[in-house]
């Protein structure tokens, strides 16, 4: 799906509420430390565990790429207007 510009724009709008959201931050932290915490108490040879934990963790991260990505392109739109 191709994205107008007032569609991207308005989607940096959204990604930066919730990127300036102190709650949502601090969840988001929450389960990376929690992932941490999972993982630190598996065992080296529990494969299954450890790839569960990490695709967790990878997810949280995602999310955050995402919305920072969003946000980028909403400042680089805007620049090409």
């Amino acid at each position: 799906m191709t994205k107008t510009k007032q569609q991207i724009i308005d989607d940096g709008a959204a990604a930066k509420r919730l990127l300036d959201d102190t709650d949502l931050v601090r969840f988001l932290d929450e389960i990376e430390e929690d992932c941490w915490s999972e993982f630190k108490t598996t065992g080296t040879s529990d494969r299954e565990a450890r790839e569960g934990i990490y695709l967790k963790l990878r997810g949280v991260q995602a999310v955050g790429q995402k919305l920072r990505a969003m946000k980028d392109n909403a400042a680089i739109a805007k620049l090409g207007k």
